[in-house]
């Protein structure tokens, strides 16, 4: 017992001395600062070691898609001369294309003039131009001034509710000049905008030119579609207000959007259709997974509010069905003087510039403001392919499923896009 006693005090001692001996030989490798040496002194020497570092060099693989972005998507998404256009159509056009003009460098870069005449092989045309003062009074204050033209040859419709059947299909041509000029402001570093507009509407309204389809005025008529025999011209005038608290995300922004407009329509032509349109929608994103899933939920609301003896022009109600909001029914399948729409994605990021997406869709339309709710909801569901630019949709490619079938969408613009009217 007493030699493992001793023992274990050798072997502890060897240890001891080993450690000792490995302190010293550290103590003597490291410079310690002597007394002399000043904190700024030592922080000077960490800066010239920091300049001295190099940087590190991009892979090949980011170099090459750096190149393909700024020559090839740049100039597509942020053109600067004469290029093309494809798209602008009101949905249902088909695909569009045609010249535009477009500058972004005048007077400093605080103007920029965009012009365009786009036309499908179903006869609709558009042509638009427009005039933004941008960065006014630092950026707080934007003015913009334009005017448009479009002829939508041979718009659908079904008859006005969510009972309108399929076998009511029919079409009108729906011809729109307007002219706008407003202003909008922006606060709290552009997280908060709010504007108005003035502006004018002249509208003509015909027979349809899809073959196959009956003219509307040939199933339809006054009684039950207001506006289908008497048109009228509008003086309009539009205050809107939008919220925008997202950040930045790896695929899609992070955050809560907020939007308002309200669309007073003055009638010129005596024919009793003053209204306004009032419009919300919020729209709400929830990136996990280092930003590479994302869930995103939109609600929105249309409205019309006319006083007694008025009315609401058909053409101009809200509608349901098409690629943005109900994805799996016909392009304006539902005509209503209201309608509410509820919409979810789940979108995975495949790709730098590639995103898939399940979706689903949920919404009705009613006759008047006391009727929103759930009843007669119609739904659909599906998935999709998004093509992006950083956080932008180029295009998108969606199949959509409903008791009315299969539709599939191959369109140039997001989903979940700002609140929009078509003239």
């Amino acid at each position: 017992m007493t030699r493992n006693v001793f023992r274990t005090i050798a072997v502890s001692a060897t240890i001891v001395l080993g450690c000792l001996s490995c302190v010293s030989s550290l103590a003597q490798e490291i410079q310690v600062p002597s007394t002399g040496d000043t904190a700024s002194g030592i922080i000077d020497a960490e800066k010239a070691k920091a300049k001295s570092l190099s940087p590190v060099a991009p892979s090949h693989g980011e170099e090459e898609f750096d190149r393909y972005e700024e020559k090839i998507l740049d100039p597509l998404t942020n053109p600067n001369s004469l290029t093309f256009k494809a798209g602008g159509l009101p949905t249902g056009g088909g695909f569009s294309l045609g010249p535009r003009y477009i500058r972004r460098d005048w007077l400093h870069e605080h103007l920029i003039s965009d012009s365009y005449l786009v036309g499908s092989t179903k006869k609709w045309y558009k042509g638009q131009s427009t005039l933004d003062f941008v960065g006014l009074m630092d950026n707080h204050l934007q003015l913009t001034a334009a005017g448009a033209y479009q002829n939508a040859a041979s718009m659908p419709y079904y008859g006005e509710g969510s009972n309108s059947s399929k076998d009511n299909r029919s079409d009108f041509r729906r011809e729109f000049t307007s002219a706008h000029f407003g202003g909008q402001f922006h606060f709290l570093d552009q997280k908060l905008s709010a504007g108005y507009s003035v502006g004018g509407l002249l509208v003509n309204v015909g027979p349809g030119d899809q073959g196959g389809w009956p003219s509307t005025d040939k199933i339809f008529n006054e009684a039950n579609t207001p506006g289908l025999e008497k048109q009228s011209n509008f003086i309009t005038g539009t205050a809107s207000i939008t919220a925008n608290l997202t950040t930045p995300s790896f695929s899609n922004p992070k955050g809560l959007i907020l939007e308002a407009q309200d669309t007073q329509f003055w009638d010129r032509s005596g024919n009793n259709s003053s209204f306004h349109l009032l419009q919300t929608q919020a729209t709400y994103y929830v990136p996990f997974i280092n930003g590479m899933r994302t869930l995103a939920f939109r609600a929105r609301n249309e409205t019309t509010f006319h006083a007694d003896g008025q009315q609401v022009p058909f053409y101009l109600q809200p509608t349901l069905g098409g690629p943005n909001d109900l994805r799996g029914y016909e392009r304006y399948r539902y005509y209503g003087n209201g309608s509410s729409l509820l919409s979810g994605e789940y979108k995975w990021s495949v790709a730098g510039s590639v995103e898939m997406a399940l979706f689903g869709d949920g919404g009705n339309v009613y006759s008047r403001a006391g009727l929103i709710g759930l009843r007669e909801l119609r739904g659909d569901g599906g998935f999709g392919v998004r093509f992006k630019n950083k956080q932008q949709e180029i295009m998108r490619f969606d199949v959509g499923f409903s008791p009315e079938g299969v539709k599939v969408w191959f369109v140039f613009n997001n989903a979940f896009g700002r609140l929009y009217r078509s003239f």
